[in-house]
């Protein structure tokens, strides 16, 4: 604790320096700021208010929906990163995955071609379908509850918000670490078409297109597409004679939008179809080998696999959203369909030797409906609703083959979960400078798991055999439930004009769960994280310069990891506990200059994570054979996994108009890691390392057409998107090379 104090001291000094600034400067007034509204879809009208506010010279004013409501970011009294589509396209983010050059705190690994986020130092590593996660993936409102679905492209998106610290209270029971919430744009009656082409290294060929336009009087209707074809992968599999990381994908994404006096009526559907190596082709790290002796041979990216790595991910889904004015108040109802089809092939020692050897094919479907209401009543604001979510999951099936007679079986396992929560948050107006919220989400989860074992070919039992099954099992071993209340109260405070500090307490928990692909393990109990957190929000000099720091302690209970089995199943299990301090800073700035638009951006995370009790860890020790034994050991006082102590990013962005030529814009991301542990034994560490993206880019006067030149991860840094250890040995994969390319887009 005596660190999150010192920290909060530090902070304490900061929140009164920029108020006492600014109120010595001769600062003009702010811009005037949008009413708030309760409906979040009256956020997409956003940019029309940021540009406004760029134009003259200062600070866009960015809305967000954190609070289930829209408002001013500055307003806000949460830790939020707020990326707008085109900043996102100026630091090189493209997908989800790259969010991390622009949001400290934020660590994005991949597993077969998943992403397991962790924010702030919580996350799970957990890929098993049915198992949400610890930060939870929101579009358009809707849960997206399935990990190696969250991969995919960011186009037609109008902005992110990462939103740091347990959101229990108002998004559910996994948002334990915070929430990454996307929203995509909004269809206009204006018939508009945009698109663009682009090629890069890798033989690399994208496209995407996007046109809206009206259907009827009062309603709208827009089309996105989004498709990439890499010809050539990163690397190589000398085995095979085949490349190695490619990766193709199409996305279609559709929004109807009907506007009906006091109602709002929007329908949404979504197909995505990838096929991908990128994640699931792994080989043996440097300086370690594998059970049967093989080891590192080429690069990061190189194998020499036995079979080819893939997987095929096929996701679609629809939602209904249906918003009501009453008066002061919304009535809004989200009702949301999601189906995901995931297969793998998956060689778990990267090696010509078949150790172990693994094909998936994960199955979910989804179904959740929220109902909401927002409103105020005199000098409070208010949020209330109803949520349930219901999951089919399981892997149907999971083929493992070995060299190894008891490695060879076929497992079916299927999970059903319900879920139920209600939940109420207010604001309360004390004085009028102060503001206090309260709220609390009671949450209970009924999760139900079925599965059989059989014995396939090379198996010491008859081909078909019933090895274990859950029918065997008591009630009580199969069939759980969990209830669980969360909270958050928070006080924020107006120190002087555009200058707000806030502190806040809050609770998130992420539910227990049954392992999909190690059905026949117990269930893990939930985990849950009591947060405490002190911040500031400044807009200063004119809004030309803006600063968003927070400091924070988190008390991590049970937390859930990983394992790997010698089948390469996920079995998960629970750490006993972990203190976590740290403080972000985000810091923009615009500089006055005489022609263009020259603006800063840097941000900075410090996360200081410690097992406090870790008496029973998983370790993994190399064999001078090859291959790792499994033993327990303590990890108490070691470093939390997946968790850097030190991220910064620094970016900075100027566009000038050249008459009639039209506008140069240039832009340059320069983002830092500072290294961390993939295990809890801390034996396995990812070095620092560095990211710089570019981008150049030259577009008409009236923006019909678009030239740019890109690049990312300009140095070619050579860093691993994952490295686990297990029984065969120590494996990773290797995380985006150099990349680069050109692209024409098109807009009338």
């Amino acid at each position: 604790m005596n660190r999150y104090w010192t920290t909060v001291s530090i902070l304490a000094i900061a929140l009164a320096t920029p108020a006492a600034a600014q109120e010595a400067a001769a600062a003009a007034d702010a811009p005037a700021a949008p009413a708030e509204s309760t409906s979040p879809e009256l956020a997409a009208d956003a940019p029309a208010e940021q540009e406004s506010a760029a134009q003259e010279g200062g600070l866009e004013e960015i809305i967000v929906v954190a609070q289930r409501r829209a408002e001013q970011l500055q307003d806000v009294p949460i830790s939020i990163t707020a990326i707008t589509s085109e900043t996102l396209a100026a630091g090189g983010v493209v997908d989800t995955q790259s969010l991390t050059v622009m949001t400290p705190g934020l660590q994005l690994n991949s597993v077969r071609s998943a992403i397991v986020p962790f924010l702030r130092g919580v996350g799970s590593l957990s890929i098993n379908p049915g198992d949400e996660g610890a930060t939870a993936i929101y579009v358009d409102g809707v849960l997206y509850p399935i990990a190696a679905a969250n991969v995919f492209s960011l186009n037609n998106v109008e902005r992110v918000e990462v939103l740091r610290g347990p959101q229990g209270t108002l998004f559910g029971r996994n948002a334990v670490g915070g929430l990454i919430n996307i929203i995509t744009r909004k269809p206009s009656e204006d018939f508009g078409v945009e698109g663009e082409v682009g090629y890069g290294n890798y033989d690399t060929f994208t496209g995407t297109g996007y046109v809206t336009g009206g259907l009827a009087s009062g309603v709208a209707a827009d089309l996105a597409v989004y498709y990439v074809n890499q010809g050539n992968g990163w690397g190589y599999n000398s085995f095979l004679g085949v490349d190695t990381n490619k990766n193709e994908e199409l996305a279609l994404r559709s929004k109807v939008l009907g506007e009906f006096g006091a109602t709002t009526v929007t329908l949404t559907g979504d197909y995505t179809l990838g096929y991908s190596d990128i994640g699931s082709s792994r080989q043996v790290v440097p300086g370690a080998r594998v059970t049967g002796g093989g080891g590192f041979a080429g690069t990061i990216y190189d194998n020499t696999a036995e079979t080819p790595p893939y997987t095929r991910k096929e996701q679609y889904g629809g939602s209904l959203r249906i918003e009501q004015e009453l008066g002061d108040f919304e009535l809004q109802s989200t009702t949301a369909y999601r189906h995901y089809d995931v297969v793998s092939n998956l060689d778990s020692d990267g090696t010509p030797l078949r150790v172990v050897s693994i094909i998936t094919r994960d199955q979910s479907q989804t179904f959740q409906q929220e109902v909401l209401l927002t409103g105020s009543v005199g000098t409070v604001d208010l949020t209330a609703g109803l949520f349930y979510f219901f999951s089919d999951a399981g892997i149907r099936p999971f083929f493992t083959r070995s060299v190894r007679p008891p490695l060879n079986h076929d497992i079916y396992s299927r999970m059903r979960t319900n879920s139920y929560a209600g939940f109420a948050q207010g604001t309360y107006e004390l004085t009028p400078s102060t503001r206090l919220t309260a709220g609390l989400r009671y949450t209970r989860d009924e999760r139900e798991i079925e599965a059989v074992q059989y014995a396939a070919a090379g198996n010491t039992a008859p081909v078909g055999t019933v090895l274990i099954t859950t029918d065997t099992f008591p009630e009580e071993a199969k069939d759980r439930s969990w209830g669980k209340l969360t909270w958050r109260g928070v006080i924020d405070q107006e120190l002087a004009q555009d200058v707000m500090a806030y502190a806040s307490i809050s609770r998130g928990f992420k539910s227990g769960t049954f392992g999909t692909a190690s059905p026949f393990s117990p269930a893990v109990e939930p985990e849950t994280l009591d947060a405490y957190e002190v911040g500031l929000k400044a807009d200063l000099f004119d809004r030309s310069l803006r600063v968003n720091l927070a400091a924070y302690h988190y008390d991590y209970k049970n937390i859930q990891l990983t394992a790997l089995t010698p089948e390469g199943a996920i079995v998960l299990l629970n750490a006993a506990a972990a203190d976590i301090d740290g403080a972000d800073a985000e810091i923009t700035y615009v500089v006055p200059i005489a022609e263009g638009r020259l603006q800063f951006r840097a941000n900075a995370s410090y996360v200081d994570g410690i097992y406090s009790s870790f008496p029973r860890a998983l370790f993994f020790t190399p064999l001078a054979a090859g291959g790792n034994a499994q033993v327990l050991g303590d990890a108490t006082g070691n470093r939390i996994i997946n968790t850097p102590k030190f991220t910064t990013s620094v970016g900075v962005d100027y566009a000038v108009d050249i008459g009639s030529a039209g506008t140069l814009e240039l832009s340059a991301t320069w983002a830092h890691n500072s290294g961390f542990y993939w295990d809890p034994e801390n034996r396995l560490r990812e070095p620092a390392y560095n990211i710089v993206n570019t981008q150049i880019s030259f577009a008409a006067p009236d923006e019909s057409w678009r030239v740019r030149l890109f690049a990312r991860n300009l140095l070619d840094e050579r860093y691993y998107a994952y490295v686990s250890p297990s029984p065969t040995g120590d494996t990773g994969a290797g995380a985006p090379p150099l990349t680069y390319g050109v692209a024409v887009g098109f807009k009338f």
